[in-house]
C-alpha cells in the first residue's frame, strides 16, 4: 500500500506541475462543461438533438487516449530525466509501478466518461441508451488509456516525439467517427474494426437502433481486442524499457 501511494503521489505531483497535462485535464473538464451549458438553451431544439448522440459517442471515444497520454508523457519524462534508471534499482519493482499505473488510468476512464456523461445529461435528457449500456461501452473502451500511455512511452524519447507518436494514436481513435458520414451498407466499415474505438462505435449504433444483443455482442468482442492488444504493449514496453521478458 505504501508503494502504491508513493507512485500515485509522485504522478499526481507530475501532473500538477506540467502545464500540458493540466491543460489536458482542464480542457476535458471545460468541454464537458460547455456541451451542457449549450443543453440550457438547446435541448428542445430538434436540429441540436440529432446531434447529441453522436457528441456522446464522440466523448467516450477520445476520453480514454487523452487521459492516457497523461500517464505517457509522464512516463516519458522519466525516461527523458534519467529518474526510470534510477526508479529500476528501487525497492519498488519496475511491474509494481506499471499495474498501479494500469489500474489507475483504466479506474480513472470509467469514473470520469460516466461522470462527464451525467453532467451533460443533466440538461440535455435525451441519451438514446441506458446507463447500463453506456457504462458496458465504457468499461470496454478504459483500457485504451494504457494502451496509449505505453504506446507513447514505448516510442518517444521526450516530449515533442511523444505529441508526434499521440497524433498519430489519435488518428486511429477518432476515425471511427467518420462511420456515422458512411453509408450503413459500405462494404468497408468492418474495417474499422481494427481501430479498438471502432468496437464501441459499432456497439452503441446498435444499443441505440434497439439491437441489445449485438451490442453486447460488439462489447465483448472489443473487449477482448482491447485487453489482447494491452497485453502485447506491456510486454513490448517492459523488453524495451527494463529488459524484462513478461
Amino acid at each position: 500500500m505504501t508503494a502504491t501511494t508513493s507512485i500515485l503521489l509522485l504522478d499526481a505531483r507530475g501532473v500538477m506541475r506540467d502545464n500540458v497535462m493540466l491543460y489536458n485535464v482542464g480542457i476535458s473538464f471545460v468541454g464537458t462543461c460547455i456541451i451542457a451549458g449549450l443543453g440550457l438553451f438547446h435541448a428542445t431544439d430538434q436540429a441540436w438533438l440529432a446531434w447529441y448522440p453522436f457528441l456522446v459517442i464522440m466523448a467516450i471515444i477520445t476520453n480514454p487516449s487523452g487521459y492516457g497520454f497523461l500517464f505517457g508523457l509522464l512516463m516519458v519524462d522519466e525516461k527523458d530525466t534519467g529518474v526510470r534508471s534510477a526508479l529500476s534499482v528501487s525497492p519498488v519493482r519496475p511491474t509494481t509501478m506499471l499495474t498501479v499505473r494500469m489500474v489507475t488510468s483504466t479506474a480513472l476512464m470509467i469514473i470520469w466518461p460516466i461522470t462527464s456523461l451525467l453532467m451533460m445529461d443533466a440538461t440535455w435528457k435525451a441519451i438514446p441508451v441506458s446507463y447500463m449500456q453506456l457504462l458496458a461501452i465504457v468499461v470496454m473502451l478504459a483500457p485504451v488509456a494504457p494502451l496509449t500511455a505505453l504506446s507513447v512511452a514505448s516510442y518517444a524519447a521526450n516530449k515533442v516525439e511523444a505529441l508526434a507518436v499521440f497524433k498519430g494514436i489519435s488518428f486511429v481513435v477518432i476515425a471511427p467517427l467518420a462511420l456515422k458520414f458512411i453509408a450503413e451498407d459500405a462494404a468497408f466499415r468492418p474495417l474499422f474494426l481494427l481501430s479498438p474505438t471502432a468496437w464501441g462505435y459499432f456497439s452503441f449504433d446498435a444499443f441505440v437502433a434497439g439491437s441489445v444483443t449485438q451490442g453486447y455482442l460488439y462489447v465483448m468482442g472489443g473487449l477482448i481486442y482491447c485487453c489482447a492488444l494491452l497485453a502485447f504493449t506491456v510486454r513490448f514496453y517492459l523488453r524495451q524499457a527494463y529488459k524484462i521478458d513478461a
